[in-house]
């Protein structure tokens, strides 16, 4: 049976809305990487909805908690999948104990279809787990979150992506669907990193990994204190549908 490589390129990035973040910059950077996939976390609707306009993407957008709630709803933070191409099948799920619509503790996991038109196709997931000293909490997220995975069987095949807050937690890693082909350097804090909290985990079969982290500085504080992380792979995929 014929088969053909198709390149993709994800990224994922923590941008912390709360901080009003600078869109120019966060723009500018997700163009450079022209992404057929981006995972946001800590984006709010209007800034989602507005990375979307001015790179000419489609993105799903889901609440994740909202401190005021019901004023000042533009504030509501959440996650967001973003791509070029068809997205579809979305969904999310809570996946903490915390489950308060107020609570920053709440935890969400996103998932869409993503589908491009040259048949290949996987479905996304985007995380941000419990940070801190929350560990069995970022256990069982992870372990939730691959049981909604195991839903969907493995076509097409999965990507997770995130915020996992897992520096030197190499469990939570491995309980969640993927495999991190590549090991991420420091993401955080952007100024001067020393943890790594942010992954993209591929599907096993995936080939020329490539990864891109920027080595951070004052110059990306004012952006977010979590670095963006690229990852760009190959996959043989039948020449069809990847049904």
């Amino acid at each position: 049976m014929a088969t053909i490589s198709r390149r993709w390129t994800v990224v994922t990035w923590n941008v912390q809305g709360r901080k009003r973040t600078d869109l120019d910059r966060v723009a500018g950077e997700l163009e450079r990487h022209t992404p057929d996939v981006v995972l946001l976390q800590e984006v709010r609707r209007p800034q989602a909805a507005e990375l979307a306009k001015r790179l000419g993407l489609h993105h799903h957008w889901m609440f994740k908690h909202h401190a005021f709630a019901p004023l000042f709803p533009r504030f509501a933070e959440g996650a967001a999948i973003l791509s070029p191409h068809v997205v579809r099948d979305c969904g999310s799920a809570v996946v903490s104990d915390a489950t308060s619509k107020r609570s920053w503790r709440r935890r969400i996991v996103v998932w869409a279809l993503v589908e491009r038109n040259d048949h290949s196709a996987y479905r996304v997931f985007n995380a941000h787990l419990s940070p801190h000293e929350l560990r069995t909490q970022r256990l069982d997220e992870a372990d939730r979150i691959t049981a909604i995975a195991e839903r969907f069987g493995d076509s097409p095949p999965i990507i997770t992506g995130g915020d996992l807050n897992d520096h030197g937690e190499p469990e939570v890693l491995e309980r969640l669907p993927g495999i991190e082909h590549v090991p991420v350097p420091p993401t955080n804090p952007a100024s001067a990193p020393v943890n790594t909290l942010d992954h993209v985990l591929l599907p096993a079969d995936a080939t020329d990994v490539e990864l891109d982290v920027p080595s951070g500085g004052p110059q990306w504080d004012r952006v977010s204190d979590h670095l963006p992380v690229m990852v760009r792979f190959s996959m043989d995929w039948v020449a069809g549908d990847f049904t």
